[in-house]
């Protein structure tokens, strides 16, 4: 069960399976780019108040632990992070609340940054999470 090698950990123990869940980080960052945009233009309490901040680090959380549940890639967990937070991100989520928006040299910058730490944080989180079941589990 404990990953030999640092490609298996990055990876998982199946690469198939790690390029389904790459495509899926793909189809991710393109879901959460239409979904935020449409958040930032309808307005977030009319579509839905859950899926805003804390319910979507929710779900990503959950997505990623399902991840490493099935193949145990590290690395996949960071990618499905970045691509889910990259497209709250580009819709300036979070970004000019409080003053002009930044350009999209700016943005872009701060999507790269926002979405790394936040891979770091919740991709890890819910890795270790579908890890730890998968080896309960047996």
């Amino acid at each position: 069960m404990v990953p030999v090698d640092t490609r298996t950990l990055l990876l998982g123990e199946d690469r198939k399976q790690a390029r389904r869940w790459s495509i899926g980080a793909g189809i991710l960052f393109v879901a959460s780019l239409c979904y935020f945009a449409a958040v930032r233009i309808v307005g977030f309490p009319q579509i839905h108040l859950l899926l805003w901040w804390q319910g979507y680090a929710v779900l990503l959380t959950i997505f990623v632990a399902v991840q490493a549940y099935s193949n145990g890639g590290l690395g996949v967990s960071w990618l499905l992070v970045f691509a889910g937070v990259a497209g709250v991100i580009l819709n300036y989520g979070g970004i000019g609340l409080s003053g002009a928006k930044p350009g999209l040299l700016w943005l872009v910058r701060y999507a790269i940054v926002g979405s790394a730490v936040a891979a770091a944080i919740v991709g890890t989180l819910g890795f270790t999470i579908g890890t730890a079941v998968r080896r309960i589990a047996g």
